[in-house]
């Protein structure tokens, strides 16, 4: 028996993987939602050429839709070029964890939409991290993995 969660995780099938992945993804984009919601609309500037940008509160749910699709059903990977380069350059910033959810998320469809080469851990621990309490990381992931075998 594998104690350690990270080591069984290894362990897994390739699709025992991406179950672990849309399981904690999902409560990543719950996170997600739950930021956004009652929220008006974040706008920032990009510094580049300085213009005004409004964040898609929907690109993630649509990112999750086209990873468990296995291909970009809306568009995805183009909306996305802007908000994540605005986040790379400091113009768009959201709190940490807030930041893990939508960082797992783009992975995730980078990984299963795109057929990136993603590693499996980031996404996981990236997910993990949209949960701002840290004593929630192993439940999740032990759950998540339970899920998968």
């Amino acid at each position: 028996m594998i104690d350690n969660l990270a080591d069984r995780f290894e362990t897994l099938s390739a699709a025992e993987k991406r179950t672990v992945h849309l399981v904690l993804c999902r409560h990543a984009l719950t996170r997600w939602r739950e930021f956004c919601a009652g929220r008006p609309p974040i706008h920032y500037v990009e510094s580049v050429v300085g213009t005004g940008q409004t964040v898609d509160p929907d690109l993630p749910a649509d990112a999750f839709e086209s990873a468990r699709a296995g291909r970009d059903l809306q568009q995805v990977a183009a909306r996305y070029r802007e908000p994540i380069a605005a986040m790379q350059d400091d113009d768009l910033t959201f709190p940490e964890a807030i930041t893990f959810a939508y960082y797992a998320i783009y992975n995730l469809f980078g990984k299963y939409a795109e057929s990136r080469a993603v590693d499996d851990w980031l996404i996981v621990n990236q997910a993990l991290a949209a949960e701002q309490e840290e004593s929630r990381w192993r439940p999740l992931l032990a759950a998540a993995i339970a899920q998968a075998a």
